[in-house]
């Protein structure tokens, strides 16, 4: 079942690291929190969706976002290298799902076998305040890159 406003945001498994396997994520119980689910570190759609969100982070700020949370499905040495080469001191989080755990909780996972090896995240971002989703936006197709725009979710809060 997929996450849908008003769903409750399950609990981040132990899988979910940010910077090292020893820095498991966890999430604000309070206050207003972006994620973003993209299907893999260093792709080309994912490499020119996520600078939007770091370049916007002071206007997500404004509107009340404490933090925002990358979700990738890949390795957290790979996620790390990825916020290196894009934004080293940005406050974005760039975190690893590397079992798919995660995301597979939301109901936001394909496979992306034939492509990237395994299953991934779809794209999507998702508003959540208190814990709990209060919007959800799923791309049609893992490569486009329309309701889950950085500029797209600014409009949205």
């Amino acid at each position: 079942m997929t996450i849908a406003p008003g769903s409750k945001l399950p609990a981040p498994p132990a899988t979910l690291w940010e910077g090292g396997p020893e820095k498991q994520v966890t999430f604000p119980s309070s206050g207003k929190f972006i994620i973003i689910g993209v299907p893999g570190a260093f792709t080309p759609p994912c490499s020119s969706q996520v600078p939007g969100y770091i370049a916007n982070y002071p206007q997500f700020a404004a509107k009340g976002v404490k933090d925002i949370y990358v979700i990738a499905v890949n390795d957290v040495f790979v996620t790390k290298a990825w916020k290196e080469s894009l934004g080293k001191d940005s406050p974005v989080h760039f975190c690893a799902d590397s079992t798919g755990e995660f995301v597979k909780s939301l109901g936001l996972e394909f496979d992306a076998s034939g492509l990237l090896g395994n299953i991934r995240s779809k794209r999507f971002a998702a508003i959540v305040e208190d814990g709990v989703v209060k919007k959800v936006f799923v791309e049609d197709e893992p490569p486009n890159i329309t309701v889950t725009a950085a500029e797209k979710v600014l409009e949205e809060l």
